[in-house]
């Protein structure tokens, strides 16, 4: 499903300037006729026109198409001096390619577009996707760092990641992906890889990362793996210096080299190099690997047998700058081995300083040759001379598609992982109310770090009060953070420790540090959440629960959360060791936390309740019924009785059997509708009626307030009651701006996949007893079925109560005795009822077709309740 049809062979760029067709006419031509064709790899021989194109360039533009500049994606003015800088070294020394930088989706396929028409050569562009477009750019698939994959374990996740970030890549005009990083991060202290690594173990950081490329070749981009010879067992980031791996070649090849080999047999195009000394390699250690001969030629190409292309680290880093000028390493890179030099510095000078080293004999043309004749390969195989620019409109259907993010949430939720829990505090019931403080402490200055976790944590806690700290805690802020542990029953701490140059692996501010002692050394229930950095518990390491997530991405902050209210199972496992304290392959196992309405009804329970049914079916005061009760959390009694239908079509009553549900169903219907539009802030409970029915400004009811309607309703006689009804049903739909019964559907019947029909020439409810039982354990939930929030539990409380549209056993002495005060229920004159208790996690259904008179019917459903809960009380 994922192949595209073959490029078509003709070069559109100089087509469109000879029949000086408008920018817009080619986006447009392009839109409609060429996508499909966008994400192929030519399937022709490279040779003719890399040849062609390779005998037509001076020796300074073969020099250029080594090059690969920065460019932002964000807006620029086309007078302004970056854009103008760009354009200077695309015309004037036609470089290979760009590198894309941080921006936003369409000012970057914008921005490429223009830069592709201005260049004689096609451009090839790469991109640092380390997890996703989301590294770079925003709005995009929000993929989780690289380490999350790990912890997850999963080939399928990552070759599925791989081919969305490729298929992403070549909607937004990018070419050559920067990933997978396949560094085995076997280090704690490595402040560069760390989370971006897959793992610690080479086998799992070769399988992971084999299968990303497989995926992203997929979808037909080039992948690279990196860095070679391997980043992961240094202590120094080589953006700001020469990092030093003390690692012998027996070593490296039973560690470092295993990632780097399973990508070369899996096909990968590219090999990125470190900026690392290798003294053992190189005999000494001032040498980076990137300007190495025995590193890129003899260990890569001669002994791993490696003939892609070798592409440089940014060549601006301070791992380079710090011993190399700009143009002597430019020549050094190209003297070692590498093909593509990747942000020099400054692009002329590295341009001219190869240029002299050309003319002067140090490095061969024909050694140019080799490497440009490899790069112009990679850009015919990529279909880049036949179409180098994208469709804007297509953009939209390929980016951040609903699936994609799916598959993102779905790799953030297996990755958590739980390191510890000695309290056995996990997972945390939402339906137990807890007082919940959660603390977010991010090592930057960011204002309101770990929001998404926030805001899904209160989604699961109705009551959880949060906070956030930053690298400044002002003495204001940590008495209000101090207040809101001491007023907890559970206080959740999660740290933010982003992934920055120059910043320490272990980066936590003292004061944070300190919060974080203080509550594993009281006696408060405690968990900590480490976002990112799996290593700093051993900054704390008494902490008795500890959870990993190896990303602070949106979805792993969202997974963390729902791991927490148990929403989903924790299966993760440790992909890294933490010194002391856990070995790869560390994690505990927690199943998910049941939040459904499991069926376990006896009969033998309730034989008085079951005699009293079939007595009323023989008596004719049923035809048919199904009754229903629930009792802390599960469904104890379910009993099905008479026949639905006449002569031959008769059946028999099942489960299945869906019953109109007469006046309960205006309440049910109504009720819902109503606290659902107060709960989501479009029903305004204080507001006067007629300021959402201005129709009805001459009539009475228009005076009242829309809560003085709901207190009204369920005291008033049936006449009222319908008028009521039908008047909350018009304010909903006005407010929602749809019916009430599509409102209804897509806010509650389809959330909680209840499948809802209307009785033929009524607009009465039709349900069963299974849908009617879960909307009322729903309720009886505080508003939460299966993890997933319908109605705030104030909101419940309040319009169950006498301000409500249900009756209370108040209204009926006999009932008095039966329930709680919280109870709330509906008795329809036709039979059918449905009766809740809150505090004694308690619902009777009955569900009937009626045969007899009023009276008996009203005996009848007080018989069955009596009888019911006696059994109820009998067999707790």
């Amino acid at each position: 499903m994922h192949d595209r049809p073959s490029l078509r062979d003709f070069e559109f760029s100089r087509v469109f300037r000879k029949l000086k067709i408008s920018k817009a006419r080619i986006v447009s031509f392009l839109s409609a006729a060429l996508f499909c064709s966008l994400f192929s790899f030519a399937k022709e021989p490279t040779g003719d026109w890399t040849e062609r194109t390779l005998k037509s360039l001076s020796l300074r533009e073969k020099i250029g198409q080594l090059v690969q500049i920065r460019v932002p994606g964000k807006f620029l003015n086309r007078q302004g001096y970056e854009y103008r800088s760009i354009q200077e070294q695309i015309k004037r020394n036609h470089v290979g390619g760009v590198v894309l930088f941080a921006g936003s989706v369409y000012e970057s396929a914008i921005l490429l577009n223009e830069l592709q028409v201005s260049s004689k050569v096609p451009l090839l562009v790469a991109a640092d996707f380390e997890r996703g477009l989301s590294f770079r750019i925003n709005d995009t698939t929000p993929f989780p760092w690289t380490m999350a994959l790990g912890a997850a374990g999963s080939e399928e996740f990552a070759y599925e990641q791989g081919f969305i970030t490729g298929k992403e890549s070549r909607a937004l005009g990018v070419h050559w992906i920067f990933a997978p990083v396949v560094d085995v991060n076997n280090n704690p202290d490595n402040p560069v890889i760390n989370i971006r690594s897959f793992a610690e173990d080479p086998a799992l950081v070769a399988r992971l990362g084999t299968a990303f490329i497989r995926g992203a070749k997929k979808a037909q981009v080039l992948t690279t793996a990196k860095h070679f010879p391997g980043h992961g067992d240094t202590n120094t980031d080589s953006h700001l210096g020469l990092a030093v791996v003390e690692s012998d070649l027996e070593r490296l090849q039973s560690v470092e080299f295993i990632p780097f080999k399973e990508a070369i047999q899996a096909g990968v195009d590219s090999i990125m190099t470190a900026h690392v000394a290798v003294p053992n390699l190189t005999d000494s250690p001032t040498i980076p690997a990137t300007l190495s001969w025995k590193v890129l030629t003899d260990v890569l190409r001669n002994r791993l047998k490696f003939d892609g292309l070798v592409v440089t680290d940014a060549l601006e880093m301070g791992g380079i700058t710090e011993s190399y000028w700009g143009g002597l390493a430019a020549v050094r890179a190209l003297e070692a081995g590498a093909d593509v030099l990747l942000l020099p510095p400054n692009a002329t000078v590295a341009i001219n300083e190869v240029e002299r080293a050309v003319l002067r004999g140090d490095i061969p043309e024909s050694r140019i040759n080799e490497s440009v004749r490899k790069i112009l390969n990679a850009k015919y195989r990529l279909g880049l001379q036949t179409v180098r620019t994208v469709p804007l409109k297509q953009v939209a259907d390929v980016i951040a598609l609903p699936k994609s993010a799916q598959l993102a949430q779905q790799i953030a939720d297996h990755s958590i992982t739980v390191v510890k829990d000695d309290q056995r505090l996990l997972p945390v019931s939402p339906l137990k109310d807890p007082q919940i403080f959660s603390l977010v402490l991010a090592s930057d200055f960011e204002s309101t770090p770990g929001s998404a976790f926030q805001s899904e944590l209160k989604r699961h806690f109705s009551t959880v009060r949060t906070a956030w700290g930053n690298a400044r805690i002002p003495d204001d802020v940590i008495a209000g953070i101090e207040k809101g542990i001491a007023g907890s029953d559970l206080v959740i701490c999660s740290t933010l420790a982003r992934l920055s140059s120059g910043q320490d692996s272990l980066a936590l501010p003292i004061v944070q540090q300190s919060i974080l002692k203080k509550l594993a050394d009281s006696k408060k229930p405690f968990i900590w959440i480490a976002f990112g950095n799996p290593y700093v518990l051993r900054l704390v390491p008494e902490t008795g629960t500890y959870i990993c997530t190896f990303s602070y991405s949106e979805v792993s902050q969202i997974a963390a959360a729902k791991a927490i209210a148990g929403a989903i199972p924790v299966a993760g496992k440790m992909p890294v060791s933490i010194p002391g304290h856990s070995r790869i392959g560390d994690g505990l196992q927690i199943p998910k936390l049941p939040m459904l309405l499991p069926w376990a009804p006896s009969s033998d329970r309730f034989i008085s309740s079951t005699q009293l049914l079939d007595s009323l079916i023989r008596n004719g005061v049923f035809r048919s019924t199904e009754v229903l009760a629930g009792y802390k959390g599960q469904v104890i009694f379910d009993y099905c009785a008479g026949k639905t239908g006449s002569g031959n079509q008769a059946n028999n009553v099942s489960p299945k059997t869906t019953f109109d549900l007469a006046s309960l169903s205006k309440v049910i219907a109504t009720s819902s509708a109503a606290m659902m539009a107060i709960d989501s802030g479009i029903l305004l409970p204080r507001t006067l009626v007629q300021d959402y029915l201005p129709e009805l400004a001459s009539d009475s009811v228009s005076k009242l307030r829309v809560q003085e309607l709901l207190k009204d309703f369920s005291q008033a006689n049936t006449a009222t009651m319908n008028s009521r009804a039908a008047i909350l049903n018009k304010i909903v739909a006005r407010a929602s701006g749809m019916s009430t019964e599509r409102y209804l559907a897509e806010t509650l019947w389809e959330p909680l996949e209840i499948e809802t029909r209307t009785t033929p020439g009524s607009a009465n409810l039709r349900l069963n007893g299974h849908d009617l039982a879960v909307l009322a354990q729903m309720i009886i939930n505080k508003g939460m079925y299966d993890h997933h929030r319908f109605l705030k539990p104030d909101t419940i409380a309040r319009y169950t109560s006498t301000q409500g549209l249900w009756s209370k056993p108040a209204d009926y002495s006999w009932m008095i005795p039966l329930f709680s005060t919280s109870a709330f229920g509906h008795f329809s004159q036709s039979g059918p009822m449905l009766w809740i208790d809150p505090a004694r996690q308690l619902f009777v259904i009955l569900l009937t077709e009626p045969n007899s008179e009023d009276a008996s019917r009203s005996e009848a459903q007080r018989r069955l309740m009596e009888s019911i809960l006696a059994e109820i009380a009998d067999n707790k």
